[in-house]
């Protein structure tokens, strides 16, 4: 029989860090909520714990981006430090990974 690839294994596995919200200048769980909703189906959300997590999304609530991010060193991250960020985010996902 021929091996089929499971989907688990070619979804991009993405982990959410959130800073501390300490001066947040836009509500960062409604902003990851909707990125979570636009990418259903595209890529598997997993805890920050995941050791097979190929990206972090690091959901910052303003400019500084001050989330402790040193656990996931040689791990592939974008920065959301404001709301256009997202759309930047999503555009470019969008465009390296077209719908099938």
């Amino acid at each position: 029989m021929v091996g089929i690839l499971s989907i688990e294994k070619i979804m991009l596995k993405v982990a959410i860090k959130y800073c501390g919200g300490c001066n947040p200048g836009y509500d960062r769980v409604a902003l990851a909520d909707y990125i979570k909703k636009s990418l259903h189906g595209r890529v598997d959300f997993v805890s920050p714990d995941n050791e097979e997590i190929d990206l972090v999304l690091a959901v910052e609530g303003c400019k500084t981006c001050c989330a402790d991010l040193s656990a996931f060193e040689g791990k592939q991250i974008r920065f959301i430090s404001q709301i256009e960020d997202a759309g930047k985010f999503l555009q470019k996902f969008f465009s390296q990974r077209p719908p099938a």
